[in-house]
């Protein structure tokens, strides 16, 4: 059975040569890259072109700068759709080289026919690979009113089955991320499957367009600025509608009414303040749903 990891690439002459080796040392026997540079302007394009050349198992495509985000869901359309799994790949990382082997594991596991997502814990490294921690574990399950309203699965450590590629047969126009998006997507009509172990290692340093963050502290002033910070362009209502213009009248029951109550409450103080104490979605931590009905309330979603 085939892989294809989907590795997006911008600037990262830095730290892209450990990465790729470590993906060409996957001891999972058939695995394809496909890389799709964003508009490089360093010696990313050199180094993407001497892999190209030299391995037969990697395909690189160039393009112009759209952002890390839709350059992602590019590469979706560009995979091969009668491959059996899909992995999302960040420049920055370097795998262990059971990763893609131990996803599969799980995902095997499943029937073809149903839609799935493996994601697993983050070990954090600082620049020179030295563990800094592990990202919590997530105390919920992932499910679609979770989807709804938090990212809760980084896209580095995503594989997914074809079944589940089949569903983004239009992608939003507007988006938090690539890896939000598929995320409440499979959970939608699908199955997400979580694994406690981590397989991958994510580089933190200063360049990272979304980092991570580790220890209560460093979450709670992240959060506090997130909501300081906060940008209506982006808001979680707007990912919700586009996924109700494209996926609504295909949902289950039970989604519908959780995606019609998430976007009617909108409607005026009381009826957000109604819905923040008996909504259905949630986060993962006791401290993130606190959170979350306060930002309901005041309309900041």
């Amino acid at each position: 059975m085939t892989v294809q990891i989907m590795l997006s690439t911008y600037n990262g002459e830095k730290y892209l040569k450990p990465l790729m080796e470590s993906l060409l040392k996957q001891d999972y026997p058939q695995v394809e890259i496909i890389v799709r540079d964003d508009g490089s302007s360093d010696s990313t394009v050199h180094l993407l072109r001497e892999y190209a050349t030299t391995c037969t198992n990697v395909k690189v495509f160039f393009g112009e700068n759209m952002g890390f985000a839709r350059s992602f869901l590019k590469l979706v359309e560009l995979s091969d759709p009668t491959a059996d799994y899909f992995a999302f790949c960040d420049q920055d990382d370097v795998w262990q080289p059971d990763k893609i082997s131990r996803s599969v594991e799980f995902l095997s596991q499943r029937s073809p026919e149903i839609p799935a997502l493996y994601c697993s814990r983050l070990a954090v490294v600082d620049e020179n690979l030295k563990l800094l921690g592990y990202a919590d574990i997530h105390q919920k399950q992932l499910l679609f009113p979770n989807a709804l309203v938090q990212p809760s699965i980084r896209g580095c450590t995503m594989v997914f089955n074809q079944a589940a590629r089949q569903l983004f047969c239009e992608f939003p126009q507007q988006v938090y991320g690539h890896d939000w998006w598929i995320y409440l997507v499979v959970s939608a009509f699908g199955i997400v499957l979580y694994d406690e172990e981590s397989r991958i290692l994510y580089r933190q340093h200063t360049n990272n367009v979304h980092g991570t963050t580790l220890g209560m502290k460093d979450t709670l002033k992240e959060k506090i600025s997130r909501f300081i910070n906060y940008d209506k362009s982006h808001a979680i209502l707007h990912q919700a509608q586009e996924f109700k213009r494209i996926y609504g009248s295909l949902l289950a029951d039970n989604h519908r009414k959780t995606l019609e109550g998430f976007l009617q409450s909108r409607k005026g103080f009381w009826v957000r303040l109604r819905y923040a104490l008996f909504c259905d979605v949630y986060r993962q931590s006791t401290w993130d749903n606190l959170i979350l009905k306060i930002v309901l309330v005041l309309n900041r979603v």
